[in-house]
């Protein structure tokens, strides 16, 4: 027999879908819950297909594959690697090989806690050490900015830094405390004798 690499990879590529269980194909609420999902998280400043990927990866009751993920939510294979790997950055998902096999498998966060404080230590990163950072600017400019008269912008620059540096501590000292001590925290002033 002849061999025609088009029949070749035709047949691959039957092989390939029939490995990919039916069940996992995205039902009505799947679809829905993804949806609702992109549209509470678009101003996280996370791209819109990792929070559908994400959305859709909280919905599935086992871990998945990338190809599963490629096969439910229509994406090619570098987007899907990308929003799972921007998953497992942010710590909302966890990839794992199971013993013997060659394929990663991902699983969203259970813990809504562990979630919450993924999410707040990335904007964190993202938002408060940035303009933290600034206070280091300033110094170095404040003989410049005092020659141009402009003390009052240097001064007002410092405070802003402070405060970030100041509940940037805060996040840190407090993200490493157990979901009861929040509680206890937050429901401590509504407790009454």
């Amino acid at each position: 027999m002849r061999f025609i690499p088009k029949d070749s990879l035709l047949s691959q590529k039957i092989e390939s879908l029939a490995k990919i269980p039916t069940e996992n194909i995205k039902t009505q609420w799947e679809r829905e819950f993804s949806k609702r999902w992109v549209a509470a998280g678009a101003h996280w400043g996370v791209p819109k297909t990792t929070l559908a990927v994400h959305g859709w990866l909280m919905a599935q009751p086992q871990p998945v594959s990338t190809d599963e993920v490629m096969s439910a939510l229509e994406l090619s294979r570098g987007g899907a690697h990308n929003a799972l790997q921007s998953l497992v950055d942010w710590k909302l998902a966890h990839a794992f090989k199971p013993l013997g096999e060659r394929q990663v498998l991902y699983s969203a966060e259970d813990d809504a806690f562990a979630m919450l404080m993924a999410v707040v230590d990335k904007r964190r990163q993202q938002e408060l050490v940035p303009v933290a950072e600034l206070d280091a600017w300033n110094a170095q400019m404040k003989s410049e900015l005092s020659k141009q008269g402009r003390e009052d912008f240097h001064e007002r620059l410092a405070a802003i830094a402070h405060r970030a540096r100041q509940l940037d501590a805060l996040l840190v000292r407090t993200a490493r405390e157990d979901e009861g001590w929040w509680w206890r925290w937050i429901l401590g002033p509504l407790r009454t004798k």
